[in-house]
């Protein structure tokens, strides 16, 4: 193997490893400048912050490979868990009154109540873009707007407080690993581990997942090919509005108070994280364990630039600044 073969190897495995080797980067030069970011209490604090978003951000990336995106999570983020917490807010009785008439904990109709509403709007948009035949952009832009209208419509415009401890149990619980050493690992974590798996085995071994990656190729051709494009796309949607559902309730329930106004610009930390991670904006191109990673590298780069005191305002122009340079770099990668 001459010089040339060994240089054009080492660019591919660059290449084809980029996100990793960038991952590893940013941990080292964190590690570096702070004085906590190589304990096991700031790992798991990692996991506990990634954890909702990230479900978000899978369920982002199932759209974007498929050719699609979806500007309302955010906003469904916060109507799902509005209505969740309405079922167990002790402020309003009548709501918890309804959920115990069915003989159910209303704990249990809360989370239902969430993933549903959420569900509803994956219908919502999966039908009008499948059959209405409208870009994605402009139905889940409207849907943006019409969810966070819900959401402060039925909160009143004022966070839903005084949840059941039994529900923000839920989200706020953890798994003691050492008392001693106050290590701890969030019960939304372990909703996350479940989401990544189901949402992987659904894209590597079932239909609907290659299903998803021929559309996302090229639609013309996976009509061609006798794939019912419309079903695929509204099955993706609901799965995607059912899962940003569970991750609004979580959130919800893991910060004890569900203020309409919860999930603002999330939509663009969820496409931030699958482009990070290497899912390709054009579609097609992409995996749910990419989604993960680029959630992570979010996170950690937000992470660190708190333990610098980089003020807010700043970090939404670096956050903006990762956005366009990931695009760039996946139109340079597909060209």
């Amino acid at each position: 193997m001459n010089f040339k073969e060994i240089m054009q190897k080492g660019k591919g495995i660059l290449q084809k490893y980029a996100i990793l080797f960038g991952f590893l980067v940013i941990v080292i030069v964190l590690g570096f400048v702070t004085e906590t970011f190589f304990t096991l209490n700031n790992l798991f604090l990692i996991l506990k912050q990634v954890s909702c978003i990230g479900i978000t951000t899978v369920a982002m990336c199932m759209l974007i490979i498929m050719g699609c995106i979806d500007l309302s999570v955010g906003s469904v983020m916060a109507v799902s868990g509005v209505f969740g917490a309405l079922m167990v807010s002790e402020a309003n009785p009548q709501w918890m009154a309804f959920a115990s008439s069915f003989g159910i904990d209303p704990v249990w109709i809360a989370l239902l109540a969430g993933i549903l509403m959420g569900t509803a709007f994956g219908v919502f948009n999966g039908l009008i873009i499948a059959k209405g035949k409208i870009p994605p952009f402009i139905v889940t832009l409207g849907s943006m707007t019409i969810a966070r209208g819900l959401a402060y419509i039925l909160s009143q415009g004022m966070p839903v407080a005084k949840l059941l401890d039994s529900f923000t149990g839920i989200g706020a619980g953890k798994l003691t690993l050492s008392e001693s050493a106050g290590l701890h690992i969030s019960n939304t974590v372990f909703f996350y581990i479940g989401v990544v798996l189901l949402v992987s085995f659904i894209l590597k071994k079932r239909r609907f997942g290659r299903y998803i990656y021929a559309i996302g190729g090229n639609e013309s051709a996976a009509l061609a090919a006798g794939i019912n494009v419309d079903a695929v796309k509204l099955k993706a949607y609901v799965l995607a509005g059912s899962l940003v559902g569970l991750a609004g309730t979580l959130s919800v329930s893991r910060l004890k108070s569900a203020p309409p106004a919860f999930g603002n610009a999330y939509e663009l930390d969820a496409i931030a994280g699958c482009i990070i991670g290497g899912v390709s904006f054009n579609g097609g191109i992409g995996k749910v364990w990419s989604s993960v990673v680029g959630a992570f590298i979010l996170v950690i780069i937000q992470q660190g630039m708190d333990m610098l005191d980089v003020q807010t305002f700043y970090q939404q122009i670096v956050k903006g600044l990762i956005i366009i340079l990931a695009v760039l770099g996946d139109r340079k990668r597909i060209i």
